[in-house]
């Protein structure tokens, strides 16, 4: 056991010993180089502080309130949505959670029925009336769904028409 432990302390030191004599020439022109460098920072800037700006809330904008600009064009918008027509039945649901369930040719007039979230009923509608949170016109009904204009304010505040297809499933298909 005494010499495990004299081996244990022994093979260390020759092993170091061995390495120590490897690139000294190396290491000796390292030092040398070293000598002449010397670090140099150059100095921080100096801080110009702020001015400060008092606040008054009731003549300013809140600061982090995102703020329009609204032209002449905007304000006089003869595109928006009529809002003293009385609401419609299917205008309380998103347009998404509305689900075309059928098309119904009677006669010239089409009509479609429309499956509104659990637990309602289906509504049948046609052309002319309105369906969806944006103010959503249903300008066709065909065979395979019902077209549908909605009215939504753009980045500018300015009433656009985009238009959506509510597709009718085929046989089968949900």
């Amino acid at each position: 056991m005494n010499s495990r432990r004299l081996a244990a302390l022994i093979l260390p030191l020759l092993l170091l010993g061995c390495g120590s004599q490897e690139h000294q020439d190396l290491r000796q022109w390292m030092r040398d180089e070293a000598k002449g460098m010397k670090g140099k920072v150059a100095p921080l800037p100096e801080i110009t502080p702020f001015p400060v700006v008092s606040y008054e809330t009731e003549m300013l904008t809140p600061p982090f309130a995102a703020g329009k600009i609204v032209t002449l064009d905007v304000a006089a918008d003869k595109t928006a949505p009529d809002r003293a027509r009385p609401q419609q039945p299917l205008e309380i649901f998103p347009l998404e959670d509305l689900r075309v369930t059928g098309v119904i040719m009677a006669g010239p007039v089409p009509y479609a029925l429309i499956q509104t979230p659990p637990p309602n009923k289906p509504k049948h509608v046609r052309v002319g009336e309105y369906m969806g949170r944006n103010f959503g016109k249903i300008t066709a009904i065909t065979r395979e769904g019902v077209t549908v204009v909605e009215s939504v304010k753009d980045a500018n505040g300015a009433w656009v028409a985009q238009e959506k297809l509510l597709i009718v499933p085929k046989e089968g298909g949900r």
